[in-house]
């Protein structure tokens, strides 16, 4: 839950004796639920003011290029659009699931405090090196399990990112910085994210095509976040009180935390503790070797996820000594946190419903491309990128955002001279990065609420990462357009 939505907010003034705390009357965002209400009823006026349209399709289903015409207006009212939560659930049933189970099995090996107590151990080993290598090497990890592995489950690593900068005294909103941040960041870019999805909804696209190339983007990328949230940390570092958090509470609970020195106990490891943090750390590997490799999500399903947490977390069991009845409760101790979350998911997934229903989807999209006829190459597939960015907000969907722009915008693109492969790089640019600043996604909603951060102390951070997020990928955009590429590296 949110911190802002649970506390008011309270003014933390540090002098070297007191920590003196003062309510003070500032507007707070509502619940995480609350949002995804009031995005509901947004999507139901929505149906209400745009013009309801479609496209013709094929005997295949697939849409029809230049077949845009008007249909009667079909609105959604809220009360309607309350039923349709249900089709919500159903549309998110997998997520929702794997969430969970995942969900329980991590948070139930983070129940054991074997990464609580290497996490003290490696404070105080490496003490006088400062925070900034733990929070460089817990990006480039979320980072490097983000090249390979995304989706709304990855979201259980934010409770690391929570352990972590607890321990070193800076805010929330790092939680999200070298978790979940970092993560789909490399989902958006990388050869194995979201250009995956497109080349499994477009098969013209050779799957796994262009890995060279998204590998360099990726660095690209990976650099400039990198070095935004390295300067963020020190600013918190040097100055607490320069923090985006729109509250203080979490200073005060550092100052709390930090008049107890972490005892030998605390910060004392054994094999037995080293296996358990080993496990965490080589799951989401394993998963990404195999999948990379040997394909396992093709052949088996996302239900792999599942197993793969399962053996970890039994293991994990087994290693501790603990009974099965231990077992049973840190799994449902686990999958609590995990709660809020899916209940965004579901309402997050309405909303997309709600939009469906009142068959507004395809005059927006119909309305944003017809601005690309005559445009060069290289601006095309910028405008691609930019056009992404606007849809997903309404349809924070890699499947759905692919699935509804391919087949309007290829046929477009092909006659301006941008080829398959750059298309889907534009697209998955768009799709990827806007997850991270759009309220009807229920993962961010999810990871937010996770880190006890708020969403308006989010969105502050966020923003001029995201306008140097929209320069780089334009200029990648534009550089690879224009040479011609076309996923031979």
């Amino acid at each position: 839950m949110s911190e802002s939505s649970t506390t008011p907010y309270r003014h933390v003034s540090q002098t070297t004796n007191e920590v003196i705390v003062q309510d003070k009357k500032k507007f707070q965002l509502p619940h995480v639920l609350l949002i995804m209400l009031m995005m509901m009823m947004f999507a139901c006026f929505l149906t209400y003011v745009i013009p309801a349209g479609t496209f013709n399709t094929d005997k295949s289903g697939a849409i029809v290029q230049d077949t845009y015409h008007s249909i009667t207006q079909n609105p959604v009212n809220p009360i309607y659009a309350i039923t349709l939560i249900l089709n919500g659930g159903i549309k998110s049933a997998q997520t929702v699931t794997l969430l969970l189970f995942i969900g329980g099995a991590m948070g139930g090996i983070l129940q054991l405090d074997s990464v609580k107590k290497l996490t003290n151990y490696m404070i105080y080993r490496f003490e006088s090196a400062g925070a900034l290598p733990l929070v460089i090497g817990l990006f480039s990890l979320m980072a490097f399990i983000g090249f390979f592995v995304g989706g709304d489950q990855m979201i259980v690593f934010v409770t690391l990112g929570v352990i972590l900068v607890h321990r070193l005294k800076l805010d929330p909103l790092m939680a999200l910085a070298i978790t979940f941040l970092p993560l789909y960041m490399a989902f958006s870019v990388s050869p194995s994210g979201m250009d995956k999805i497109g080349q499994i909804v477009y098969p013209d696209v050779a799957l796994y095509s262009g890995y060279g190339g998204r590998a360099i983007m990726y660095g690209v990328f990976f650099v400039v976040t990198l070095l935004y949230v390295v300067w963020y940390a020190k600013r918190v570092i040097k100055d607490p009180n320069r923090s985006l958090m729109n509250t203080r509470a979490w200073q005060l609970d550092i100052r709390n935390m930090s008049s107890q020195d972490i005892t030998i106990e605390e910060r004392q490891v054994n094999w037995r503790d080293y296996s358990v943090v080993l496990l965490v750390v080589l799951t989401p590997i394993i998963l990404a070797l195999g999948n990379g490799l040997f394909k396992w999500t093709e052949k088996y399903g996302n239900g792999v996820f599942i197993t793969v947490f399962g053996i970890s977390f039994v293991l994990a069991y087994m290693i501790k000594s603990k009974t099965p009845s231990d077992m049973v409760d840190g799994f449902l101790d686990g999958a609590k946190p995990m709660l809020v979350v899916a209940f965004a998911i579901i309402m997050a997934n309405t909303i997309s419903v709600i939009l469906e229903k009142g068959q507004i989807l395809s005059t927006i999209v119909h309305v944003l491309t017809t601005q690309l006829d005559g445009a060069p190459s290289g601006l095309v597939s910028i405008i691609v990128f930019l056009v992404a960015l606007v849809f997903n907000f309404l349809v924070p969907s890699g499947s759905g955002l692919m699935s509804v722009m391919i087949p309007i915008l290829q046929p477009v693109t092909e006659t301006l001279g941008v080829n398959d492969q750059i298309l889907l790089t534009s697209l998955s640019f768009g799709g990827g990065l806007g997850n991270l600043m759009t309220p009807t996604l229920g993962a961010t909603i999810g990871a937010i609420a996770i880190a006890k951060a708020n969403f308006g102390s989010w969105i502050k951070f966020m923003l001029p990462l995201f306008v140097l997020w929209i320069l780089v990928g334009a200029i990648l955009l534009y550089i690879f357009t224009v040479t011609g590429w076309s996923g031979g590296i």
